[in-house]
């Protein structure tokens, strides 16, 4: 009886057409009804998701080609682990002597427009030149300054030092990591001729790590930014910083991303995994995992049959997780009573009144 009066109070708020359905025993039994306790079906809070383990963009760096060349080498593999300056590849090519023999020129051009400048200088301070004249050569010193800055650059970015004056060039330059990470791509191959700007290596930091979780627009609705996640078999998690607003128009699926703070040596980039996802507003009293045949549509809402001694009561549940054998629903029900499992369209003719219950 009390149980019969809870359900009474938890119908009051459901919309009309949520009227007791009565049945005797007889009808159950001649219909094929069955019922099971749900005391056996209550849910954990967590809900599972599939999620791919990615790197956060902002921690991803390419490493190109800084000029025309041929890879001579190739020092590490994709998913190596690389400390900063470690060498990585090993290039040669003409551009490399070209880089080194224009930052000699420009190293010359800008000690003469240095020894220039001074001379001007005391010329003009002696009265012997004009303004003019010391202005000009000024802007030739900054120029000639300028263009060494800018092949200094580049050699720096071709992996080359600077060639000391009268020195023997090289031919060869080393592409090092630049800072401590993970190769995530390497498609550099030995003998590979590669233009500037050619993408060799994909380095990235794996601290912190991004999940990017799919959900249906049910399972997600009692999700938000701060539920924790946990992967099964490692020993951290981390929580939900994104839920997307609109579904991808191939799948129809949400997208959430959670971030592990730290390392966890239980994931690699690019890995899927199940992820465990417990939303904090949601209370596990009233999450039950029901058969997926003990659930049906109508007034655009999901419904279970309770029993009741008159027969069954409509309850609306709201869906958290669908999978072809059983639904995840959240209902403010007992865990005393009975619901239907069989016989569901035989319960709900006679709910529409399509004389099924006769």
């Amino acid at each position: 009886m009390r149980a019969f009066l809870s359900f009474l109070f938890v119908c009051a708020s459901c919309s009309v057409g949520a009227a007791e359905i009565r049945m005797t025993a007889e009808q159950i039994a001649r219909l094929g009804i069955a019922t099971a306790p749900l005391g056996g079906m209550q849910a954990p809070a967590d809900i599972r998701l599939p999620g791919q383990v990615i790197v956060p963009p902002a921690q991803i760096e390419v490493i190109a080609s800084p000029l025309p060349a041929m890879v001579a080498t190739v020092r590490v593999a994709q998913g190596e682990t690389v400390k900063k300056g470690q060498v990585l590849a090993r290039l040669q090519g003409t551009a490399l002597i070209e880089a080194q023999r224009e930052f000699a020129q420009a190293r010359a051009q800008a000690e003469l427009a240095a020894e220039g400048l001074r001379r001007d200088e005391s010329l003009f301070a002696d009265g012997i030149i004009s303004q003019g004249r010391l202005s000009v050569t000024r802007s030739t010193e900054r120029q000639a300054q300028l263009l060494l800055a800018e092949k200094r650059q580049a050699l720096h970015l071709a992996g080359l030092s600077e060639p000391r004056a009268g020195g023997a060039l090289v031919s060869a330059a080393e592409i090092r990591a630049p800072f401590d990470g993970v190769v995530l791509d390497a498609p550099a191959q030995p003998g590979q001729r590669v233009d500037a700007m050619t993408p060799l290596f994909k380095l990235g930091r794996l601290s912190p790590l991004w999940l990017e979780i799919q959900a249906t627009p049910a399972q997600a609705a009692g999700l938000a930014p701060g539920d924790a996640v946990n992967i099964p078999g490692c020993p951290s998690g981390g929580r939900i910083t994104v839920v997307t607003p609109h579904v991808d128009a191939h799948d129809q699926l949400l997208r959430l991303r959670a971030e592990l703070p730290y390392r966890v040596p239980c994931v690699r980039p690019n890995q899927f995994v199940q992820v465990d996802v417990k939303p904090r507003d949601a209370p596990s009293s009233y999450a039950w995992r029901v058969p997926s045949g003990a659930l049906t549509r109508h007034l655009s809402r999901t419904w279970i049959f309770v029993a009741i001694p008159e027969g069954f009561q409509p309850v609306a549940v709201q869906v958290l997780e669908e999978t072809a054998q059983s639904s995840r629903v959240a209902a403010p029900v007992e865990p005393t009573v009975s619901i239907a499992v069989k016989g569901i369209a035989a319960i709900k003719g006679a709910w529409l009144g399509l004389g099924a219950g006769e």
